[in-house]
């Protein structure tokens, strides 16, 4: 889940600079196993997208 001490709002990851991109739960099934509610989206924090943290989807 979304680090607790950001203050971003909802899918406002890539704004606050907290991310690098984001993929959808499907493409990252792979790597980062099952999302942890409907609707979150793979925040990637590296270029590999395999460090990163899960977020409700931009709007």
């Amino acid at each position: 889940m979304r680090p607790g001490w950001y203050g971003w709002p909802v899918g406002g990851a890539l704004a606050a600079g907290a991310a690098l991109g984001f993929v959808t739960a499907a493409s990252a099934a792979a790597w980062a196993g099952a999302p942890p509610a409907s609707g979150m989206c793979w925040y990637y924090t590296d270029p590999s997208r395999t460090q990163g943290f899960w977020d409700y989807c931009p709007r």
